[in-house]
């Protein structure tokens, strides 16, 4: 597992990654499109996200660059996360 994020966050991305071999680790910088993200993947994704770790996405960070990488998608959650937690 990763330690830039949570377990949580990996195996729910895990979810919603068809192309990613089940003992593959997840690369902070990967194209998460190359894993098999498409858009209908990517809503799938946004909701799961939005119910597991009880935040909102904002309209401004629904973007291609949010979902680009683990990485650019973890930053947005862990900070949501922060914010909330304040």
């Amino acid at each position: 597992m990763n330690t830039l994020w949570s377990k949580t966050f990996e195996t729910t991305l895990r979810n919603h990654l068809p192309l990613l071999a089940p003992e593959a680790e997840i690369e902070p910088e990967v194209a998460l499109a190359d894993l098999g993200l498409d858009s209908l993947g990517t809503v799938g994704l946004l909701v799961e996200l939005e119910e597991t770790f009880n935040v909102v996405i904002p309209d401004e960070s629904l973007s291609t660059e949010t979902f680009a990488t683990p990485k650019s998608l973890w930053d947005v959650i862990d900070q949501l996360v922060k914010e909330q937690s304040r």
